[in-house]
């Protein structure tokens, strides 16, 4: 109750929410131009990889790798080489996301219904031909769908930029909540969840009518171009990052070092494991062609409150309300990881062939038969590429609640970097490196002993 009564009510003066729009105006920009770049990026990568094309495996590893960086640590490292401001954190914004689109794309390629690009290689077409006019019409409905979801994403990952000088309003934010100045940070929390509602609205319309890209792509690139880089602090970057190396652990850290990976393992498996949870009841909830508006548009609501709301803020909350250590990080985890997933899984269900549906429905079936009959065996498979994808993500993200004690090797990573201690620091971002690519693997192999992507050798 306590804490609740410091979070509300919100501030709500027009003078603040005025100054409040100025940062939220350059949150938008930011995560536009960035996002612009990345999936320019990301979908070259991701016909690359899906394609079969040469280098295409070399190509995923290194998608892999590079989103094994935590984005707050890509942060830092943008604001070291370019310095405090938004053009830092649309960089780090553009190269991680970059990364994510490539390797989401990547995968969903690959699990596409092989028939068509069967039919299409048959005529003689190039590896090339048959991604652009068999991969891309078969996945372009997924495309979408992820495509918009990580612009919101975006706007939320604008938070923990902020948090390192990245711009924003994440650097409000922090400012607020460091200041203990609890009332505006719920204003601005309730500003991001009411833009990503406006987006909601916005990916829907885009899905209904492709042709609305053409007036969001220029906005987008006027706000890469506002944001562009100017300054390249070469001489001081060299120093820091030669600093780093080589990355180095003392011997009270490595035996510490045990117990920060199963607490960073305990928080990633048991967030993911919830939101699951949460999510297939509230995806099949959420999706249009299963539920009536009454009860989808709630549940659509909800699942973006949830999602909006990114993990380091939950945890912030949840490590006031139960204290430090990995239970705040878990819980902090599964909420956002929810919204996500729900949001992603009626999106899956959505764009399922509807022959099926309506065979099993002409049949007199209940709505929860037709569900475990005909939903979930048609969407298993982009169901499962985002499980995964988000088990791999939270295993990042057990790195950024750590910062804020929720405990793991994230909460090492924080105190070296605070105390200077870079050697330290580049031996804890290998270590989450390794980790991830560790689970990256795991999930591709897994992916492929069950049928779930289709590789065209």
């Amino acid at each position: 109750m306590r804490i609740v009564e410091q979070f509300f009510p919100p501030e709500l003066s027009l003078h603040y929410l005025r100054a409040a729009l100025v940062p939220l105006e350059q949150t938008l920009a930011m995560a536009a131009g960035g996002i612009l770049l990345a999936v320019i990026l990301g979908m070259i990568a991701g016909i690359w990889v899906g394609a079969g094309l040469p280098g295409g495996k070399t190509t995923y590893s290194f998608l892999a790798a590079i989103r094994s960086f935590p984005d707050l640590t890509l942060a830092i490292l943008c604001v070291v080489v370019i310095g405090i401001g938004p053009a830092a954190g649309m960089l780090a914004i553009a190269i991680f996301y970059a990364a994510a689109i490539g390797k989401i794309f990547s995968d969903l390629f690959r699990s596409a219904d092989p028939g068509a690009t069967r039919a299409l290689r048959a005529t003689g077409a190039s590896r090339l031909s048959v991604a652009l006019f068999g991969l891309l019409p078969l996945r372009h409905k997924d495309i979408l769908s992820y495509g918009t979801y990580e612009f919101e994403s975006a706007l939320r990952c604008s938070v923990i930029v902020g948090a390192v000088g990245g711009g924003g309003i994440g650097t409000e934010l922090i400012g607020t909540i460091n200041a203990l100045d609890f009332r505006r940070a719920t204003t601005i929390i309730l500003l991001l969840i009411a833009l990503i509602a406006v987006i909601d609205a916005g990916a829907r319309r885009v899905k209904q009518k492709p042709g609305l890209l053409l007036v969001a792509l220029p906005l987008a690139a006027i706000a890469f171009w506002q944001d562009r880089p100017t300054m390249l602090a070469f001489a001081h970057s060299m120093s820091t990052f030669a600093a780093m190396l080589p990355p180095y652990l003392p011997h009270s850290a490595v035996m510490k070092l045990p117990g920060l990976l199963l607490e960073t393992a305990e928080i990633a498996l048991g967030g993911t494991f919830f939101a699951m949870l949460a999510g297939l009841p509230l995806g099949l909830a959420a999706a249009r062609n299963f539920a009536p508006p009454w009860i989808s548009l709630p549940v659509r609501r909800m699942l973006e409150t949830l999602r909006a709301i990114p993990e380091i803020v939950w945890g912030l909350v949840l490590v006031g309300a139960i204290g430090t250590g990995p239970k705040a990080g878990v819980v902090a985890l599964a909420l956002h990881g929810a919204g996500s997933l729900g949001r992603l899984y009626a999106e899956s269900f959505e764009n399922i062939r509807t022959e099926p549906l309506r065979s099993i429905a002409a049949t007199g079936a209940r709505p929860l038969a037709i569900a475990g009959f005909a939903y979930l065996p048609l969407a298993v498979a982009p169901l499962a590429v985002h499980t995964l994808f988000r088990l791999e993500w939270n295993v990042r993200a057990a790195a950024i609640v750590g910062v804020i004690g929720a405990g793991g090797i994230g909460q090492a990573l924080y105190n070296a970097q605070q105390l200077f201690f870079y050697q330290q620091m580049a031996a804890y971002i290998l270590i989450t490196g390794v980790i991830v690519g560790v689970v990256d693997y795991a999930s591709g192999k897994f992916r492929q002993d069950m049928g779930l992507m289709e590789r065209y050798a």
